[in-house]
Parts: structure tokens; C-alpha cells; sequence
């Protein structure tokens, strides 16, 4: 029931509205466009609340064909709102993405030079070994020269 002097409205379900629980809305329907009214905060918990009262009087004749061009505009501003969240959301994708992809390219770039520097560092040591091997190589031959010579000269003198 609702009693107009106290301003509360209790259901079958216990539940009790007052004008202090209520909650201010406004209408965007074009019949009742912009027009304020009080309306149950639970208004969307079951059990549904059926409270209502209009604050404002009806809207005029002049308001209410107003109402159609400010509704198509504002159903048009919503829908350029939603598709400029979702480009957003695919920016933010994409950006994402992009980092991520470079985030792996400078990994990937960081491990190549690793191992490029690997590689050169062993390549030094080849070339340090291969020119100590070399050096080796000429002493022995050095020395197998010198032996030749010392024994073919030592058999030359010891046989006349």
C-alpha cells in the first residue's frame, strides 16, 4: 500500500520504501524524456519493488517531439561511444602485442650477440692454438733438421 502522507510503500514481501531509501532517477524513455522520478534502490533485486512516484510533471507536446530527436541522437552518441571502446580495446590489443613482439625481437637480438661473442672468443682460442701448433710444428722441424744434420755429420766423421 502506499500512503500518500507518510511517503512509504510496504510490499507483500515485508519490504518498505520511503522516500529517504529511494533513489532519484531520471527517465530517458520518450514519452516521459528527462522527467525525474523516485523510484526503489532494490529496483533491481528479486523480489522486484513496484515503488514509483513522479517528481516532475509530464512533459509537454513541444518536449515530447524533442524527446524523439534527443533520443535518436543520444542512441546515436552510445553507439559511437561502444565502437570507440572497442577500437580502443583493439588498440590496447594490438599494443600489447607489438610489445610483446618486441620484447621477444631484443631477447632474440640480445642471445645472437651472446652468441656472437661466444663465437669470437672461440675463434681466438682456435687461432691462438692453431699459431701455437704452427710454432710447435716449426720447432720440431727445426729439431728434425738439426738431428739429420748432427747424425749424418757424426756418421761422416766416426766412418773416416
Amino acid at each position: 500500500m502506499m500512503s500518500s502522507s507518510s511517503g512509504t510503500y510496504s510490499g507483500s514481501n515485508g519490504h518498505m520504501c520511503t522516500y529517504e531509501t529511494c533513489v532519484l532517477k531520471t527517465s530517458l524513455t520518450v514519452d516521459n524524456f528527462r522527467r525525474r522520478f523516485l523510484g526503489c534502490s532494490r529496483y533491481k533485486v528479486s523480489p522486484k519493488c513496484p515503488f514509483f512516484k513522479w517528481i516532475d510533471n509530464p512533459t509537454c507536446v513541444r518536449g515530447n517531439e524533442a524527446a524523439h530527436f534527443v533520443q535518436q541522437k543520444l542512441d546515436l552518441l552510445q553507439s559511437e561511444l561502444q565502437l570507440a571502446h572497442e577500437r580502443e580495446r583493439a588498440a590496447t590489443q594490438a599494443t600489447a602485442e607489438a610489445t610483446q613482439m618486441a620484447e621477444i625481437a631484443q631477447d632474440r637480438a640480445a642471445k645472437a650477440t651472446e652468441r656472437e661473442r661466444k663465437f669470437r672468443a672461440f675463434s681466438v682460442q682456435a687461432m691462438e692454438i692453431a699459431v701455437r701448433a704452427l710454432e710447435q710444428e716449426r720447432k720440431y722441424r727445426i729439431a728434425l733438421m738439426l738431428s739429420w744434420f748432427f747424425f749424418y755429420f757424426g756418421y761422416v766423421v766416426f766412418v773416416f
